[in-house]
C-alpha cells in the first residue's frame, strides 16, 4: 500500500465514528480492503479509542463505552469534549487531586501536548489514558491495567530466558527466581522456592566456602536492603566464578548472578556495555544530567520513602524553562545551542547539592528535586538556578544570552503525590512566564483557579469569531506637520456576551499561544481593508500582525486576499510588527517583509526602543516607519534620558528616510514637544481614543 492509502484511512478516521466507517464506493478493491482492514483492527482493539480536537469528539470505538461504562451519546461524533471530561470528574474517577489533574488535562489538550493519566472507576478497575496529539487532533487510548496477568506472563518468560540467574527478594523472603539461578549457583532447587528465606542461600554458600568472609557478606546484603544501597561483588559459587549485582527497586532487591568463569575478558566487555546502556537509560546524553524517566522514578522513590507524616515543605520541586532559547538555535545553529545547554547544565549541577537531583526533562526544560529546610531555602536555590542561566555563555567567538523562568512547588497536603506536585510546579512555571522573563514563582492554590478561568476563557475565544464578538476599534493618527488626520490604527477588541469588553492584554496572548490569532489576524486584515476601501483615497489604516502569523500562516497571501476582496489600494495599508519577531527567524521574516513591500505596503516597527532594539534592524529590514513606545512619550517631559532618546530616534529616522509616529500622547505639552522636535505623526488619547468604525467616521 502506498503513502496515499494511509492518508485516506487516517482522514476518514478523523472525521467519522470508528464503528461507522462507510464502504468505499470508488470500486477500488484494494482501497475498500484497506478501509475494512483498518476498521476491523480498530473495532477489535482491546483498548478503548477516542479521537478529538480541542472542542469536539471526532470518533470513538465501541470498546470505549463498555470499558468506561459511560453513555454512548457522550462520544458520538460532534459531542462536546468538555462534557465527556466532566462526566468522569463528577463520577469521581480521578485521584484526590482531581482539580489539578483535570486542569492539567485541559491545558495539555489546549496546547496539543501529550499526556498520560489514570482513572479509578467506581467498580474498582483502573484505566490508563494515553493521549497523543498531532496538531489539532488528539488520539486517546484507554487500557484496563487492573489485570496484570499478561505482564506477569511476559515477565516470567523473560526471567526464564535470561542467561543469568535472577533472585528477587524483600526484607525476608524470596519473591521470584528463575530456574537458571539454581544451576548457576550450583545449589539445590528447593533453596530458591518462592517464600523461602533468601538468607538460606547465602548460608549454604558460606558453609561451602564461596566467600572469604561470608558473615560480612550477609551483613552487607542486609544493610543494602535496609538502606536501598546497590552493590556488585565477584565471588565463587561451587566451581564457578560469578558476578553478583544487587539493585534495589520498588521496595525489592533484584540480584543477578552472571557466570564469568569461561569468558572473563568477554564478560568484562559485556559488563562495560551493560553499564553504558544503564547509564544511557538514566542520563541525558547531551548534558549528562538525569533524564526525564530517571527523574520521574527518583521523585516517586523519594515520595514513597517519606511516608504520610513527612515534614511539610521539606521537599521542593523546581522547574526551570529557558527564555529565548529558540532564537539561539535559529540564529546560530543547533551546535551552539547544544553547547549553551551543556554549559548551563554544568552551572546547574554546581548549584545543586550532593543528594539532590538535577535533570533535563525537555529540550530547554530542567527540573530539580531538593531537600530544603524552608520555603525561603527553596527560593534561594531557584534564584541561583535562574542567575546561572542569566550569565552570558561564550562559545568560541560568540556570546550567547538567555534567561530562565522558574516555578517552585512544595510537598504538602494538596500536592502530596508526584502527579500533583509536578502539576503544581508547572502552574507556578506558567505564572513565572506570564510575569516576564527571568522570574521565579511558587505555587499557590489560586493558580489552579486561574488556570481553570483561563481554560474557560479559551473555550469562549474559540467561538468568538463565528459569533461576531470580535470587533475592530480605530485610533486616529495625526500628521504634526499639517495638523490633519492621516490614518488610523486598527485595534482588536472582544465584546463577550457575559464578560463584557475583554482587555486585549487578556485575550491576545491566549490567542497567540493557542494559534487562534492566525484566523483572528486574517479576519482583522480583511475587515480593516473593507472598512477603509470606500472611505476616501488618502486615509490609511495600520493593522498589527502577530509573530505567530509569520510562522503559521501565509501572511503575504492573506494580505493579497484582503486587498483583492476589498479593493483597498496597497499604499493605504500599513503593517505593524514588534521587535520580538525580528530575532525569532531573521531569514524568513526578511523574505516576508520584502514581499509585502513589493506589494506597495508600508511597514512599521512598533514599540521601538522598548525591547531588543538594534540599529541592524533598521538597515536589514525594509521599514518605512518607526513607532516610539508610549513609555518614552510619557516620560520625556520628566526624564532627560527619555527626552534624549526620543530626540535621537527622530534624528536617526530622518537620516534613514523613515517617518516616526509617537504613541501614547496624552497631554498638550507632549504634543508640543513632539511637534517642535519635527516628529511626523502622533496618536494617543489627547487626539482620540480607540472607537468603533462607525463612531470614528460618524461626521465624515
Amino acid at each position: 500500500m502506498g503513502p496515499g492509502f494511509r492518508v485516506k484511512i487516517v482522514s476518514a478516521f478523523s472525521k467519522v465514528q470508528i464503528d461507522d466507517i462507510p464502504e468505499d464506493e470508488s470500486g477500488n478493491t484494494l482501497e475498500r480492503f484497506g478501509f475494512e482492514t483498518y476498521r476491523t483492527i480498530v473495532t477489535r482493539m482491546e483498548q478503548g479509542l477516542l479521537v478529538y480536537d480541542r472542542q469536539r469528539i471526532l470518533g470513538a470505538n465501541a470498546k470505549l463505552c463498555s470499558l468506561l461504562n459511560c453513555p454512548a451519546e457522550l462520544v458520538v461524533p460532534g459531542a462536546d469534549l468538555e462534557k465527556f471530561i466532566q462526566f468522569g470528574a463528577e463520577r469521581g474517577d480521578y485521584s484526590a487531586s482531581a482539580g489539578l489533574t483535570l486542569q492539567s488535562m485541559r491545558m495539555h489538550i489546549a496546547a496539543g501536548k501529550d499526556y498520560i493519566v489514570e482513572r479509578q472507576l467506581p467498580d474498582g478497575r483502573t484505566i490508563r489514558i494515553d493521549c497523543r496529539h498531532d496538531g489539532e487532533t488528539g488520539i486517546g487510548t484507554y487500557t484496563d491495567i487492573t489485570d496484570a496477568a499478561k505482564e506477569k506472563a511476559v515477565l516470567e518468560a523473560t526471567f526464564e530466558a535470561m542467561a543469568q540467574g535472577l533472585l528477587v527478594h524483600d526484607r525476608g523472603t524470596i519473591i521470584a527466581s528463575n530456574a537458571r539461578l539454581a544451576e548457576v549457583l550450583e545449589i539445590p532447587a528447593e533453596l530458591i522456592t518462592v517464600g523461602n528465606s533468601w538468607e538460606a542461600i547465602i548460608r549454604y554458600r558460606i558453609e561451602r566456602g564461596d566467600y572469604q568472609d561470608g558473615e560480612s557478606h550477609l551483613v552487607r546484603a542486609r544493610e543494602a536492603f535496609a538502606t536501598r544501597r546497590e552493590f556488585t561483588v565477584e565471588a565463587q559459587a561451587g566451581s564457578r566464578t560469578l558476578l553478583t549485582e544487587c539493585r534495589h527497586r520498588h521496595g525489592m532487591m533484584f540480584v543477578t548472578y552472571t557466570d564469568i568463569t569461561d569468558a572473563r575478558a568477554r564478560e568484562l566487555l559485556l559488563q562495560d556495555k551493560e553499564m553504558e546502556v544503564r547509564k544511557l537509560a538514566a542520563i541525558d546524553g547531551l548534558t549528562n544530567l538525569t533524564n526525564r524517566r530517571a527523574f520521574d522514578e527518583d521523585l516517586q522513590t523519594r515520595l514513597d520513602a517519606r511516608g504520610p507524616n513527612a515534614d511539610q515543605n521539606a521537599l521542593a520541586l523546581i522547574l526551570v524553562d529557558l527564555d529565548r532559547f529558540k532564537p539561539v538555535n535559529d540564529t546560530y545553529g543547533h551546535a551552539l545551542g547544544d553547547a549553551l545547554l551543556q554549559t548551563l547544565s554544568d552551572r546547574f549541577r554546581g548549584v545543586i547539592r550532593q543528594g539532590d537531583t538535577m535533570a533535563r526533562i525537555g529540550g530547554d526544560e530542567f527540573a530539580a528535586i531538593v531537600e530544603v529546610s524552608s520555603e525561603s531555602d527553596a527560593l534561594k536555590f531557584a534564584g541561583r538556578l535562574r542567575d546561572a542561566a542569566k550569565r552570558p555563555v561564550v562559545v568560541g567567538d560568540t556570546e550567547l544570552n538567555v534567561d530562565a523562568s522558574v516555578g517552585v512547588a512544595f510537598l504538602n497536603g494538596e500536592t502530596n503525590d508526584a502527579e500533583s506536585l509536578l502539576m503544581a510546579a508547572d502552574l507556578a512555571l506558567y505564572a513565572a512566564k506570564e510575569a516576564g522573563r527571568g522570574t521565579v514563582r511558587t505555587y499557590k492554590p489560586e493558580l489552579a483557579e486561574r488556570a481553570k478561568e483561563r481554560y474557560s476563557l479559551e473555550q469562549d475565544l474559540r467561538s468568538a469569531l463565528e459569533n461576531d464578538e470580535v470587533v475592530l476599534f480605530y485610533q486616529v493618527q495625526r500628521d504634526l506637520h499639517t495638523n490633519k488626520d492621516v490614518g488610523y490604527e486598527a485595534l482588536m477588541r472582544w465584546q463577550h456576551p457575559a464578560r463584557g469588553l475583554v482587555s486585549p492584554a487578556d485575550f491576545i496572548p491566549l490567542a497567540e499561544e493557542t494559534g487562534l490569532i492566525v484566523d483572528m489576524g486574517r479576519w482583522a486584515l480583511r475587515q480593516a481593508a473593507t472598512d477603509f476601501a470606500d472611505l476616501d483615497k488618502t486615509t490609511r489604516v495600520a493593522v498589527n500582525v502577530s509573530p505567530v502569523q509569520f510562522v503559521k500562516s501565509d501572511l503575504v497571501a492573506d494580505v493579497k486576499a484582503a486587498l483583492d476582496e476589498s479593493g483597498l489600494e496597497p499604499e493605504r495599508l500599513e503593517i505593524e510588527i514588534t521587535e520580538d519577531l525580528l530575532i525569532e527567524d531573521t531569514e524568513n521574516t526578511l523574505r516576508i517583509l520584502s514581499e509585502l513591500r513589493e506589494l506597495g505596503l508600508s511597514l512599521s516597527l512598533d514599540d521601538f526602543g522598548s525591547g531588543y532594539s538594534s540599529l541592524a534592524y533598521l538597515t536589514q529590514f525594509p521599514f518605512t516607519k518607526l513607532k516610539i513606545d508610549r513609555c518614552f512619550t510619557e516620560r520625556m517631559l520628566l526624564d532627560n534620558r527619555s527626552r534624549s532618546l526620543v530626540t535621537s530616534i527622530l534624528a536617526l529616522a530622518s537620516s534613514l528616510g523613515m517617518k516616526v509616529t509617537a504613541e501614547g500622547v496624552e497631554t498638550a505639552a507632549q504634543l508640543a514637544m513632539l511637534t517642535d522636535g519635527s516628529c511626523d505623526e502622533a496618536q494617543g488619547y489627547l487626539l482620540g481614543k480607540p472607537v468603533p468604525f462607525t463612531k470614528a467616521f460618524a461626521a465624515k
